[in-house]
Formats: C-alpha cells, sequence, structure tokens
C-alpha cells in the first residue's frame, strides 16, 4: 500500500516508454484475449486505458470516478460491470491495483499499473466465469450449486445494492464478440416468469439466465406440492423467499450456497402455504342432531 498523490508521484510505476508502446502492448493483450471482456466490460477497459496515458499505462483515480466517466457512453456501464473488468484483467496478469492510504489515515483511490506483453507470450486466458464450487450434499443439492457458481459472482462483487443500467448492448467494438446466453439482460427473460418477480431480482442478478434460474427453483420446488392453486398466483410467496435469502446473505448467515438456501427456504413456505390451501379445502363434517 503506498500514499495518495497525484498522478506524477507514481511515474516510477510505469512500465511503458511512451503512450505508443502501452498502445500497443494493449492491442496485443486485447488480441490474445479477443472474448475476455462482454461489451459493456471493453468500454470500461477502454475508459481505464484513457486515464492511463498522462503517465503511460498508469492511472489513479476511484471506480466511482471511472464508471461516472463511463456514464456518457451509450447509457454507461454499472459499477459490478467495472469491478468484473477489473477482476479479468488482473486475473490475466495485465493489470495490478495498488491500495492507497490517506495521510490521516483511511483508504484513498486505487492505483491501476498496466503491466508488459511478452512478444512471443501465447498466454491462454486464465480467467474462468466458474471460479469456485460451493460445497453441497447429493443428488439435486450437488445440481444446485453448479448453477450456484455463476449466480454468486454478482453478490461477490459486494454491489447488491447497484442496479444495473437497463441498457446493456452497446455499439460494436473491435474484439468484442457476439452476445452470447451469459450476456443477455433482465429484457430477455421469457414471458412465462411474472414481471413483478423479475423486477424483485434485477437488481441483484440482472443477466436473463440469472433470474430464469432462480424462476426454474421456484418451479422445482412448486411441484414437490399437490397444489389447487397456480404458481402464479404465488409469486408473492416466491419473492419473499428471495428477499429472505438476501437478508440473511448480507448478515453472512448462508452456510451452503445462496441458491441452495433460496430453494430450501421455498419448499419451506410452500409447504406452510400448502397446509392453509389443504385447511381451506377440508369438508368440516356436520353432525346430525336428529339421527343421534
Amino acid at each position: 500500500m503506498v500514499r495518495a498523490g497525484n498522478i506524477y508521484q507514481f511515474k516510477h510505476l510505469s512500465k511503458f516508454q511512451s503512450v505508443e508502446v502501452f498502445n500497443a502492448h494493449k492491442e496485443q493483450f486485447l488480441r490474445q484475449h479477443p472474448d475476455l471482456f462482454t461489451r459493456s466490460e471493453f468500454m470500461a477497459f477502454e475508459v481505464l486505458s484513457q486515464y492511463s496515458v498522462v503517465v503511460p499505462g498508469v492511472a489513479n483515480a476511484k471506480i466511482a470516478t471511472l464508471v461516472s466517466a463511463c456514464a456518457g457512453k451509450l447509457g454507461g456501464i454499472s459499477r459490478a460491470t467495472f469491478v468484473r473488468m477489473l477482476r479479468k484483467a488482473k486475473t490475466t496478469g495485465f493489470l495490478n491495483i495498488l491500495n492507497t492510504y490517506r495521510s490521516n489515515g483511511g483508504f484513498a483511490h486505487n492505483v491501476f499499473v498496466f503491466q508488459p506483453i511478452e512478444a512471443s507470450s501465447e498466454t491462454q486466458l486464465t480467467y474462468r466465469q466458474q471460479s469456485e464450487t460451493p460445497s453441497e450434499s447429493r443428488g439435486e443439492n450437488h445440481h444446485l450449486a453448479q448453477e450456484s457458481i455463476n449466480l454468486l459472482l454478482n453478490l461477490e462483487n459486494k454491489d447488491l445494492n447497484i442496479r444495473h443500467v437497463k441498457n446493456d448492448n452497446d455499439t460494436f467494438q473491435p474484439y468484442s464478440r457476439t452476445p452470447q446466453l451469459q450476456d443477455l439482460d433482465h429484457s430477455f427473460v421469457p414471458d412465462n416468469v411474472p414481471r413483478e418477480f423479475i423486477q424483485t431480482v434485477k437488481p441483484f442478478f440482472d443477466r436473463a439466465c440469472e433470474i430464469y434460474t432462480f424462476w426454474q427453483k421456484a418451479i422445482f420446488a412448486y411441484q414437490k406440492f399437490n397444489f389447487q392453486t397456480p404458481l402464479v398466483q404465488l409469486t408473492s410467496i416466491v419473492i419473499d423467499a428471495f428477499k429472505a435469502t438476501i437478508f440473511h446473505y448480507k448478515r453472512h448467515k448462508i452456510k451452503t450456497s445462496f441458491t441452495q438456501y433460496y430453494y430450501g427456504t421455498l419448499t419451506g413456505m410452500f409447504s406452510t402455504e400448502k397446509r392453509r390451501e389443504r385447511a381451506a379445502h377440508e369438508v368440516i363434517p356436520r353432525y346430525n342432531w336428529l339421527d343421534a
């Protein structure tokens, strides 16, 4: 950790003799990793690069400042998107991130230091979407754990309260790729998923596949009970289960995976609702006093 200061204080960290040399290494990095960034992450990467020209390959700025700099570019991006870009670039070794502190104590801005790319390097992409596998029980819970891997990435960014932008489809940029399933935002969720459920989930998980996965869990839990009430009429229960899972996650009370906890909460709430439904439809025997 180093003391906060202006950009020239970090000139000694630069690995490049000029902006032209830095740009050449950046272009080579993008050629080596053409599928590393989504379109929004690529935009974040370009903004960070633009902030790294006063001292070639070095930028000192808060993430909030860099996110704001993206605001004028086709709707901007979320903080979570910027953090994902940083994590990917750091994992490949092309970017180092240093924390700084104020003279009176406390953290200040970050210092982003780009690293040279070896000309003969054939480095393969080491970043993986599935970076870790939560421990789960056998059978269905193991399947839930596999689905939890991607879902938990958003939560681990510590950006639960950041609403992702609606328009995440930018115009074509060099080195960008055709949008994949995991890139589609909440507007692509199928119509059979209730709108109120989508509105509840999207501030935390704004990808269509993530939201659809949570609704599928609700379908699986619902099918365990012989409900007479259609699932769509029980949407409020599904929403309550999701909110309860978020609440306990924020309190660090979840010991299993996020998806498994959500599924278990759904099952418990549906069980209670099934008892209510059964009681409401039971025919109470009437005692015939005349034939007694």
